[in-house]
């Protein structure tokens, strides 16, 4: 039987999603972007799914398009389409749109469109061998995610010199600028990614996705702007708000019941 491109897996209440092409050094080709998004979304109206982590098999995170699959399109005289001019959604969209909080957990190197994957997600635990890249600019290609996404992320000078130049990014510089929450060396990284995880799945499940919506929905917007918006699950009337209150005072661990 042939593998599958993404293994999907609940572990508590986190939805693990592992990239499965790792001959391909886990290269996004049209199966794996749309088994993707639909693994998302499908966490996404999971009550029982709090978080959602991606990580990749093998050596590498993500090597980003499979440009193999390009050259056979183009080879079988089929048009290759950007980001805005396909049919579906962008996978990046998707990850910014969830309601739930993602994690990547970044195995191996990140690269061109495995960076934006890395990117898209809310934190990031990185292998201390691990490194980044944007390469499209010497690739002919676009960085459409990247390019909005970074220049939000790191000074503006930074995004676009690592833009610009394509270069290397090492995982010490991308601490320096604040893109990585933990670097655990390779034997230890789910562990460092559980442990991470665990410091807020036990937190209320409609909190989490308020506070997620809120920061995406309202990160470029003016301040005044952004805190007249109600964004999300309303938090403030629901059970599990009581319930909190409840613990708090009785010195309990709370129940939730997402509602």
């Amino acid at each position: 039987m042939t593998e599958p491109v993404l293994h999907v897996e609940t572990r508590g209440r986190v939805r693990w999603l592992t990239l499965n092409r790792p001959d391909r050094r886990n290269a996004l080709n049209l199966e794996l972007n749309e088994a993707l998004v639909d693994a998302v979304m499908e966490a996404d109206h999971d009550p029982e799914v709090y978080a959602i982590a991606i990580t990749g098999t093998g050596k590498a995170f993500c090597s980003g398009a499979d440009l193999s699959d390009a050259k056979t399109r183009a080879d079988r005289g089929e048009a290759w389409y950007g980001p805005l001019h396909n049919r579906y959604r962008s996978l990046f969209e998707v990850m910014i749109d969830s309601r739930k909080p993602t994690l990547a957990v970044v195995n191996g190197p990140a690269v061109a469109g495995g960076f934006e994957l890395a990117l898209s997600c809310d934190l990031r635990v990185v292998a201390d061998h691990a490194f980044f890249a944007v390469p499209e600019s010497r690739r002919g290609r676009g960085a459409h995610y990247a390019s909005v996404a970074l220049p939000r992320m790191v000074p503006q000078g930074i995004a676009m010199e690592w833009l610009y130049s394509g270069r290397r990014i090492e995982l010490a510089e991308a601490e320096r600028w604040g893109l990585v929450n933990r670097t655990a060396p390779a034997e230890g990284l789910v562990e460092a990614a559980e442990e991470l995880l665990a410091s807020f799945t036990d937190s209320a499940p409609l909190s989490l996705q308020r506070l997620k919506l809120t920061y995406r929905r309202t990160e470029s917007m003016d301040p005044h702007a952004a805190i007249r918006l109600d964004i999300g699950p309303d938090v403030y009337s629901s059970e599990d708000q009581k319930e909190g209150a409840r613990s708090f005072l009785e010195k309990r661990e709370p129940r939730w019941q997402g509602r």
